[in-house]
């Protein structure tokens, strides 16, 4: 007598997702598995796995949906204390899935760039006002912290560091670097300041303080060793010369910062979606 037994199973099954690869994944979960000697569990050679196309997920795409087979030799338990070594029969679903990059270029890249993007305007104003280049860099780094903590809750805990991960890494270190340019630039500033104030000193005691050059000296462009005037005393003039020395390679730090900056961001982008747009070898 030949017994044929046919019933349906829900089964909430837990995936496994890579966050830190690419933007196609493959969701493998293991649907259901029995002793042979019970059951022989196998897929229907036409259509195996079906599913409503109306149906979709948030942050992905359904691709495609892959079969195979799970079989093996595993212990089981027969009771809390003991447990039997069986021959398995089990089902293996493989779902194919593609990131919908959308919401997180919304969400979450294009917010930190255009973050980034804002601490450049700093290399535009003087390098003089320092508090508003200081208040404009913190304000940046605080945006972005707060930023970067809104994604991390966005999405689940891993032990390894996800894809945006790099992306938000790689943006705090360019806000650093601005205030690392700016604390180069005060410090040339300081001295500049410094040398000025000794040269307005002696150039007081000489009697002609008025024909001082300052050394906070604007012009966009070179124009070579400060001038000597008459009637200005020589070691003021050197020191002058000094302090626009130290003031033209601070404006000389921030114009290489506005190519700079802004172009190695670029580079970064083309590379890092380069990277995580491509297709798997082994899809």
């Amino acid at each position: 007598m030949c017994l044929l037994l046919s019933y349906r199973l829900t089964h909430d099954n837990l995936a496994t997702i890579k966050f830190s690869s690419s933007a196609t994944e493959t969701a493998l979960g293991e649907l259901d598995a029995h002793v042979k000697q019970e059951m022989n569990a196998t897929w229907f050679n036409d259509g195996p796995i079906r599913f409503n196309p109306e149906i979709a997920l948030p942050e992905y795409h359904i691709m495609s949906f892959d079969n195979d087979y799970c079989n093996g030799v595993f212990h089981y338990t027969i009771t809390p204390n003991s447990s039997r070594l069986g021959d398995f029969s089990c089902l293996l679903a493989m779902v194919n899935l593609k990131r919908a990059i959308g919401f997180h270029l919304v969400q979450s890249y294009i917010p930190t760039g255009l973050i980034v993007a804002i601490s450049w305007v700093s290399f535009w104003i003087d390098r003089r006002a320092v508090p508003a280049r200081v208040s404009l860099s913190f304000t940046t780094l605080l945006t972005l912290s707060t930023q970067g903590n809104g994604i991390r809750y966005a999405l689940p805990p891993v032990s390894y560091a996800k894809a945006i991960d790099y992306f938000y890494g790689v943006c705090m270190l360019f806000i650093f670097g601005v205030l690392l340019e700016f604390a180069m630039v005060n410090s040339y500033m300081r001295r500049a300041n410094k040398y000025n104030h000794m040269a307005e000193k002696i150039q007081s005691n000489y009697g002609q303080k008025h024909i001082i050059v300052p050394s906070d000296y604007d012009s966009e462009y070179e124009e070579g060793p400060a001038k000597y005037y008459p009637h200005i005393n020589k070691n003021s003039a050197h020191l002058m010369y000094k302090a626009l020395r130290y003031s033209r390679r601070a404006l000389a730090i921030d114009k290489a910062a506005r190519f700079a900056f802004p172009s190695v961001f670029m580079l970064f982008n083309v590379i890092y979606w380069m990277y995580y747009m491509r297709e798997p070898e082994d899809q």
